[in-house]
Order: structure tokens, then C-alpha cells, then sequence
């Protein structure tokens, strides 16, 4: 499997991105806003009397800093009391008011004239526009700043996200991101990738456990083949017809394994055919049940069959649903002791029939009935393999029960043992 490289440009990061964008959202957000703001104060001044838009445009004085001459300076040093006489300006260009300056000790000399220089401040218009201005710029700054900061938030959930899903593509399937606490699409997003990266590591667990599980009921019918085949040509073991009935029995094993092993991929591949007719269900159980004499003869077990008197019609595939049936029997022959009872009932409930199969065995703990369907499970694992069980019948039961829209579940018996009930819907009367 390739690598998949974490690193990235830092312009393509969508965190740098998705900044940009928010800041030039900001800025297009405040210019238009100061173009608008602008426009309505021109529309609005231009509505206004001429007389009260000139005194709004005039520009207003401002007492400026008086500038001191070098004379007044060195008569200031020299610690000399000055007489100061103030009056207003006789210039129009110039509204700064006249100081008139002498010695306190020489009244008659000509005083000092010092006025400052007219230092104006913008009308009432211009000072408008600049705090408009200065506003503006202020909440884009705000704006800019708080952009990053949301941008930041809302990239670091994804680039961690985006991380995880590296590492998952590499085959690291433990890794997760942080689950979030709200219920936003983010949040969603990092529950819906850590769901599914543990669905991921469970289905590759179960993918090596059940190779690990074919591998082990292969290995243990080769193996005894190949055992008892190389004591035979050592001349250890006769070649009579015990022995290949004992050959032949471990070859059905295997076949049926392979037989198995087949209808459960072709299912998961959606590929399983089914061909179904409509057929009354009570006369199949009744061959399926016959078919079951020799083996519960060979235990001294009885089988007894309770049927609804009305007819059970179904839609589906006779020869599927003997399987199904087959396989709960099988399961039940397994772990009823010698001389016990296997019971198979089939009965109508509203639009589905019921079909029943208890056995008298010890029943199932309750860990085995959330997994008794799974492949390869066994609740007692050597005496299953010791009676020939592979671990699939029950998942097969269960895969053709659901492709034929029914369902199937497990339960202990109050008197004991266990029971497997099938729930599959009933064909129409209007078809009879």
C-alpha cells in the first residue's frame, strides 16, 4: 500500500485558505460599507440649506501654542517683570489673538507683537468622513482578527480529520480523532469518521480471524487424511473398506466446508440466486424431517412435528429453505443427548410463519446469543469440531433467512434447551 504524505504547501492548508477568505470578506465588507456611508453623507449635505452647509464646511480656529521671539526669551532669562496686554486680531486670515509685550520697567518702550500662526482643524464634513474612516479601520482590524481566530477553529477539527484519514489510508485503523461536543457538521463529521474507522478495524478483525478460521478447519481434515493416507502406504494401517469410509468422511467435510464457505461469499458479493416459487411448507418439513431418521436413530433421539392445520404457503426458494431447516436440525442433533427430543413447529403468526426448532441440549449462555450467527463461533469449540461442525451453519441460516426478508433469533427455552425461531412472511391468499 502506498504512502500517503501529511505534508502541504502552506498556502494550500485549508486553514490558510479559509483565512484569506474571511479576511477579504472583512475588507469587501468594510469598503462597501464606507463607500455607502460616504455617498448617503454627500446625499444628505447636499439636502441641507446652503447657509447651514457652509457653516458645517467652515473651517473653525483653535487657540495655537504661542511662539515665544528671541527678545522675550532673553528678557525672560534675564528674570525682568513683562507687561502683557492681549487683544484680538485685526487680520481675517488670521483669528489668532495679538500678545503685546513689554518690561515692566520701561512702560514707554514699543511692545513686543506676538501672534501665532493660524493653525486650522478640519470642518465638520472632513472630521466625518476621518472618523468614518478611523471606525472602519478599526473594525477591520476586529474583524481580521477575529476571522483568524474562528478560521482556526473551525480548520483545526478538519485538518485533524483529514490527518486521521492519512493514517487510515496507510492502514493504521486505530486511528480516531477527538469526538466533538456539539452538533455541528464538524462535530458530525469527526463521530461519523470515528464510527467508521472502528467499523473498519472490526471488519479487518473479523477478516483475519476468519481466514485464520478457514485455515484451521482445512488444516484439520487434511490433516488427518494425510495422516492416516501416509500410514497406509507405511503399511501401519490396512486399506480396507473402514478406512475409506473414514477418508470419505473427512472428504465430505471438507466439501461441505467449501460448499459453505461459497454460499456465504456469493451472499456477501450479493450474488446468492435464489429461485422462488410458491410451495406449501408443512409437506417440505415433512421431507426434511424424513430425511433425519437415520441420524436420530443412530442417537435413539426422536423428532417430533407439530404443524398448523391450515396450509403455510410461502413465495420463495425450496430448496434455500430446506437448507435453512437442515442446518437448525443439524444443530440441534448436535447438542440434544442420546434418547432427547428435537422439536419442529411451524405456525402461523398474523402475515409471517413462525418455524421453531428446540433442541433439549444446555442451552446457550447469554454472551452466545448475540453471537451464536456469527461464522465460525461455537459455544463448546472442540466438541463442535469434534462432531464434524464447521461454525457456518447457523450464519448461513441466518444470511438465507435474511435474503428471504425474514429474521431469525435465539433464546433459552424456560424447560431448557435451546430454541431457534424463523419468521418468514406468508404468500398472499389471492395467489393460492
Amino acid at each position: 500500500m502506498g504512502r500517503v504524505s501529511l505534508k502541504m504547501p502552506f498556502w494550500q492548508r485549508i486553514e490558510v485558505r479559509l483565512s484569506l477568505l474571511m479576511v477579504l470578506v472583512v475588507l469587501v465588507t468594510s469598503l462597501v460599507t464606507v463607500a455607502l456611508t460616504t455617498y448617503q453623507r454627500v446625499q444628505l449635505f447636499r439636502e441641507l440649506p446652503p447657509e447651514l452647509r457652509e457653516l458645517f464646511r467652515r473651517n473653525e480656529g483653535r487657540l495655537p501654542p504661542v511662539s515665544i521671539p528671541p527678545e522675550l526669551r532673553e528678557m525672560a532669562l534675564q528674570g525682568r517683570a513683562l507687561w502683557v496686554q492681549v487683544q484680538p486680531s485685526d487680520t481675517p486670515d488670521n483669528p489668532s489673538p495679538i500678545y503685546l509685550i513689554r518690561p515692566a520697567d520701561q512702560p514707554d518702550q514699543p511692545p513686543l507683537r506676538v501672534q501665532p500662526p493660524p493653525r486650522r482643524r478640519p470642518n465638520l464634513e472632513a472630521r466625518l468622513q476621518q472618523n468614518l474612516l478611523i471606525a472602519s479601520l478599526v473594525a477591520t482590524v476586529l474583524g481580521v482578527l477575529a476571522s483568524l481566530v474562528f478560521a482556526r477553529r473551525i480548520a483545526q477539527p478538519i485538518e485533524a480529520i483529514s490527518q486521521a484519514a492519512s493514517r487510515l489510508a496507510q492502514g493504521q485503523l486505530s486511528a480516531r480523532v477527538a469526538d466533538g461536543q456539539g452538533q455541528d457538521e464538524v462535530a458530525r463529521l469527526a463521530r461519523n469518521f470515528n464510527q467508521m474507522a472502528a467499523s473498519l478495524e472490526k471488519l479487518e478483525a473479523e477478516r483475519r480471524a476468519l481466514i485464520a478460521d478457514i485455515a484451521h478447519e482445512l488444516r484439520t481434515p487434511l490433516t488427518v487424511m494425510q495422516g492416516r493416507l501416509e500410514a497406509i502406504q507405511d503399511g501401519v494401517i490396512p486399506l480396507d473398506r473402514r478406512e475409506i469410509d473414514r477418508l470419505h468422511h473427512q472428504t465430505a467435510l471438507l466439501s461441505r466446508l467449501v460448499e459453505d464457505l461459497r454460499t456465504l461469499s456469493l451472499a456477501d458479493a450479493g450474488r446468492l440466486t435464489l429461485r422462488p416459487r410458491r410451495f406449501e411448507l408443512g409437506e417440505l418439513l415433512r421431507r426434511v424431517a424424513a430425511g433425519f431418521q437415520a441420524a436420530l436413530a443412530a442417537k435413539a433421539m426422536h423428532l417430533s412435528l407439530h404443524l398448523a392445520e391450515e396450509p403455510l404457503w410461502l413465495q420463495a426458494d425450496p430448496d434455500r429453505i430446506s437448507q435453512i431447516v437442515g442446518n437448525l436440525l443439524a444443530n440441534a442433533l448436535e447438542h440434544t443427548p442420546a434418547g432427547g427430543e428435537v422439536m419442529l413447529v411451524a405456525q402461523t403468526e398474523g402475515p409471517w410463519v413462525l418455524l421453531q426448532v428446540r433442541d433439549q441440549g444446555p442451552g446457550l449462555p447469554p454472551e452466545a446469543l448475540e453471537r451464536v450467527f456469527d461464522r465460525f463461533y461455537r459455544v463448546e469449540g472442540s466438541r463442535s469440531r469434534a462432531t464434524g461442525g464447521s461454525g457456518l451453519g447457523l450464519s448461513i441460516v441466518k444470511t438465507l433467512v435474511g435474503l428471504h426478508g425474514g429474521e431469525v433469533r435465539a433464546s433459552n427455552h424456560p424447560e431448557g434447551g435451546a430454541v431457534f425461531a424463523v419468521r418468514l412472511p406468508l404468500s398472499p391468499k389471492e395467489e393460492a
